[in-house]
Formats: structure tokens, sequence, C-alpha cells
């Protein structure tokens, strides 16, 4: 733990920086004027459109997190997914209804406190865990401080990161629509029940996945990140480190036609969009997303890879998180 993390989160240093944050980036967004909430103390995770939290194992962190700390301290929980889909059109509650109609919420400073809590993921030397602690004592002071308002939380906190406490509060709060269930169930007729799962993150450097400014490499250069890839791919699958089915998952689709001639290799049909990227609300456009994220959960063991500026994913991680499956990071 460096002197930066300590000062930052155990101190409390980085309150201020929360503080600035809610100030100048989230409460401008909200009416000054209006009444007083009608759910005083009900703590709301928030995707609105507002501001993006991240990809959906992100968001998903954040609902849990807040889910837990609600429950710890007596607080009402609610979600509003809304944006840029209905969360419920694919996961629905399971033990309790964390469900919220945006009509039902108040959207003034008057009733209203909205906060802005984004991970920093280990950028100023702390651990994932000891800033999550943080944001939770810093959330627990400002609420218990006045509890007469709305509390709109816009984070991807992480408090959850843990395998055995992230699945038991993710069953508590989710299962899967009929319309997911049926489409994983779809995929699984075709990959069998046992398998293992890779997982790759391009990013914009394969050209056919939008996601920010990130760069997109020359095709010649494209051309040799795919090969090298698959043939980490192959490396591991004749070492049998990875043997069976293997269902890999990834964000460009130029890739997964490539991988997918690999007869262990199966790949889920259909573009994956980023859910920060798209105004897209169909629900076929975000389907993709979850179906890879509920295959990902059940596969006997995932593994992401990782070379040159491909990125470090969470995504898979979270899915293993779900039903505390191993996960493993090869960087080649």
């Amino acid at each position: 733990m460096g002197l930066k993390a300590k000062l930052l989160y155990d101190l409390g240093l980085i309150r201020l920086r929360y503080h600035m944050k809610q100030k100048k980036l989230i409460e401008p967004l909200y009416e000054k004027e209006g009444t007083l909430s009608k759910n005083p103390a009900m703590v709301v995770y928030m995707l609105d459109g507002r501001w993006a939290m991240g990809g959906l194992g992100d968001c998903l962190h954040g609902i849990i997190s807040l889910y837990i700390f609600c429950k710890k301290n007596g607080f009402k929980f609610k979600a509003n997914f809304c944006h840029p889909f209905m969360l419920y059109d694919y996961l629905e509650p399971n033990e309790y209804d964390w469900r919220i109609q945006p009509k039902d919420l108040n959207y003034s400073l008057v009733g209203t406190e909205p906060f802005l809590l984004p991970c920093s993921f280990r950028k100023n030397g702390g651990t994932v865990s000891q800033e999550a602690n943080c944001m939770y004592r810093y959330l627990l002071h400002k609420i218990k401080c006045n509890s007469n308002k709305e509390y709109h939380i816009y984070t991807n906190m992480h408090y959850a990161y843990d395998a055995d406490i992230y699945s038991k509060y993710f069953h508590q709060l989710f299962k899967p629509t009929k319309a997911l269930a049926d489409a994983v169930l779809k995929n699984k007729k075709r990959i069998g029940d046992k398998y293992i799962s890779v997982t790759l993150r391009f990013q914009n450097l394969l050209g056919d996945f939008f996601e920010g400014n990130y760069p997109t490499l020359p095709e010649q250069k494209q051309k040799q990140l795919i090969s090298k890839v698959i043939g980490k791919i192959q490396e591991l699958h004749e070492q049998k480190l990875i043997s069976g089915k293997v269902l890999v998952t990834s964000d460009s689709r130029k890739f997964l036609d490539v991988v997918d001639k690999l007869d262990y290799v199966y790949t889920i049909p259909g573009k994956v969009v980023h859910m920060s990227y798209t105004e897209d609300m169909h629900f076929e456009t975000h389907l993709k997303s979850f179906v890879d994220l509920m295959m990902l959960a059940d596969a006997e063991k995932l593994y992401l890879l990782v070379t040159g500026d491909m990125y470090h994913s969470g995504f898979a991680e979270s899915a293993s998180f779900i039903n505390n499956r191993p996960y493993k990071v090869i960087n080649f």
C-alpha cells in the first residue's frame, strides 16, 4: 500500500474529491427547485443517462455494492437502471424487488442528494477493497447527517469484490428473464454442458467495436494481433490447459469470426456493443452482452487473455463471481 492511497482512502482525503464531483458534475443535472421526497432515506442506484459508469460488469458491481450497503444499514434500496436499456428486460428481481420507475423519483435538490462515486481501479495505488471501503464510509456519513432525502448514487463501487459475497447477493437480486434464459439455453444446447471460456477485449484495436477514442491498428498489425492471439489459444489447447469445448467471447466480431474456425471453439452469434457508447435501446442490441455474461458464469473455468494494447477487462472476472468459478488472467 502506497502513501498516496493511505492518505486518500485510510485518512479520507479523497472525500474532498467526492464532494467536488458531486457539486460540479452531478448536482447541475438536477433541478434546484422542487418538493421534498416521498421516499426519505431511500438509496437508489442510478443509471439513467445522466452519467455513464462503465460497462455491464461495472454497473452490476455498483448495484450489488449499494444493495449490501443498504442491507447492512437498514436503508430501502432501489435500482433505476433505465439507460440505454431497462435492466429488468434481461435480469428480473429474484428474492428482493429492486425495481422503481423513473417517474416515482424526485429529481430536485430540495428532495434528493445525488452522488458520483466512480472507481479509480487502483490508479491511486490502493486496492479495490480499500477504495470501496472508503466510499462506503463516506456514503454512510453523508446519509446519517441528513436522512430526510432520497439518495441517488451513480457508482461502479466494487464493495463486493469477493466471489463468495458477490455470488450470494447477485442471486438475491437477480434471475434471468425468460427471454434471456431461452437465449442462454439455446447456446448451451449447441456447446454442451461443460466448457471452459476464453475472453479477449480489443476495444477499438481491430476497428469493429466503438468505444470512445481508443486507437485502431493498421490493417497489417490487426492481422498480426489476431494471429498472435489465436496462436496463444492453440498453444493453451495443445498444453491441455484448455480442453474440450472452448467458449470464446470478445468485443470484436472480426476476431470471433476467425477464431470460430477452430473445431473446438464455440462463439455466441451476434454483435457486441458497449452500453456506454450506444443510444440504441432495442432489446436485441444488448441481448448478446447478457448471454455472454450468463454463459461465462457457467463455464468450468474462465480465462482472460491480454497482450500488447489489449484491455484488461473486468467483465469475465465479474462473470466468474456469479457462480464462484475459477478465473485466471494470462498475460503474454
